[in-house]
Order: C-alpha cells, then sequence, then structure tokens
C-alpha cells in the first residue's frame, strides 16, 4: 500500500486526528529510537516523543513544505529533548548496546563493527554530529532537512558529517 504523504498532512492540517494518527504511525520507530539515543532512558524517550508529537498535531497548520513534514517533525523532537534533558539539568545516560541493534553488521572493508564498537565510536562525537550521523542513518536524512533541523546549511552538514565519518572511521580502523 502507497501512503499519501501529502494528503495525509493536507487532512491533518483540516483538524482530521486520523490522518494525523497515520502520519505518526509512520514516523514512530524512528522518532523513538532518536529519542532514546538523545534522552539516554526509555522512559525520557517516550516523554519526549508524546510532547513532539502534541506539539506537531498541535501546531501542524504552521507547516509551510510538506516536503519538509519528516525534518520539521524530528527538529520539533531535537527541541523537545533538548528542553526535558535542561530542565532535568541531565546528561544522556549511557545508552545499552541493544540500543545500537539497528546499526549491528555494519561492515568496513570486510570487518564487522560491533553495536559496542560503534556505540563507543559515537561517543567520542560531539552530541550534534553524533545526531546528524545518527539521523542520516535511521532516518536518511538528506543534507537539506539535516540542515533544517540543525539551523544549517546543507554545506555545513555535508562538512559535519564528513568530518564526523572520518573521525568514526579512524576511531573503527
Amino acid at each position: 500500500m502507497d501512503i499519501d504523504i501529502a494528503l495525509l498532512i493536507a487532512k491533518s492540517k483540516r483538524g482530521d486526528n486520523s490522518a494525523f494518527s497515520q502520519l505518526y504511525s509512520i514516523y514512530a520507530t524512528d522518532l523513538y529510537r532518536f529519542a532514546v539515543y538523545m534522552m539516554g532512558s526509555e522512559q525520557d524517550a517516550e516523554d519526549a516523543v508524546q510532547e513532539a508529537v502534541f506539539s506537531a498535531w498541535r501546531n501542524i497548520h504552521t507547516l509551510n513544505d510538506e516536503s519538509l513534514f519528516k525534518a520539521w517533525l524530528f527538529k520539533i523532537l531535537t527541541n523537545k529533548c533538548k528542553t526535558l534533558l535542561m530542565k532535568k539539568n541531565k546528561i544522556p545516560d549511557t545508552l545499552p548496546v541493544e540500543e545500537y541493534e539497528f546499526l549491528v553488521d555494519y561492515e568496513e572493508e570486510g570487518n564487522l563493527i560491533s553495536s559496542a564498537e560503534l556505540k563507543d565510536a559515537l561517543s567520542t562525537l560531539t552530541p550534534p554530529d553524533a545526531q546528524i550521523i545518527l539521523l542520516s542513518i535511521i532516518g536518511g536524512f538528506t543534507s537539506y532537512e539535516l540542515g533544517v533541523i540543525y539551523n544549517m546549511t546543507p554545506g555545513a552538514v555535508r562538512t559535519r558529517q564528513k568530518r564526523a565519518l572520518e573521525k568514526l572511521k579512524d576511531i573503527l580502523a
């Protein structure tokens, strides 16, 4: 079944809660994974996703470019995570290795890299750089979409990605 996201967005803007629910279900897993990474715990991630989705539902009428819905949604989530972390005066906890299972089986020049190795390597990056790498992997975001999320130009995103990937490659080598 091919889902027409633009149609769901249009219906959501007109107040169709069922359409918005369908939109949420498309992105729910990726939102949760990213929130777990940002927040460091499943419970805090659930709170962040819930607040972000509620905010998106309340403000969907402000979305001007439907093609950027996913980036808009993740920008809201990123901001909610940052706000919740500041309120708790907290730095994300160390994530259990299981949370990186979606990245297991990454192969670099014939060498399998474990999720534990990848987790350690990601922890050496600055939070925005690690988030940019994960969003490009988890969500398949383009440099333009990541620029929307992080208020950067696509070129700045590509530069950060390149530097972060080079650092990861050196660490994992």
